[in-house]
């Protein structure tokens, strides 16, 4: 291929930034996982303990004593926000996939006369 269009090439460059966006979600999307359990699994440590049972909270660099409903409640905050940040993290991905797909079939019909044999 001896000479690129202008629209071909940026449709490759929105191509490759797209990968890119989507890379750096999945990235994140597993961090807010992560994240996410570690909640899950303070919560249903906290379950198991009664309720005037020493709790301490790392803040910074120093422990500090707290009521365990106050942890709880935090707790269950932090859950529904990191929750809520998965569920867009997730519609994101999927806007950037279906956007992916297009572009594709599109550079595939541009491109795919000249290039015999791909996969």
């Amino acid at each position: 291929m001896a000479e690129v269009s202008e629209t071909l090439r940026a449709d490759i460059k929105r191509y490759q930034d797209l990968v890119e966006k989507l890379r750096v979600l999945a990235i994140n999307r597993q961090q807010i996982q992560s994240q996410l359990s570690e909640v899950n699994d303070a919560l249903r440590e906290l379950s198991s303990i009664k309720e005037d049972a020493s709790i301490y909270k790392i803040v910074g660099s120093i422990m500090v004593h707290r009521q365990k409903s106050d942890v709880v409640k935090e707790l269950n905050d932090l859950k529904e926000i990191l929750e809520l940040r998965l569920k867009t993290l997730e519609k994101q991905e999927g806007l950037i996939k279906e956007q992916l797909e297009e572009l594709e079939k599109r550079l595939v019909k541009r491109i795919g006369g000249t290039q015999t044999g791909a996969g």
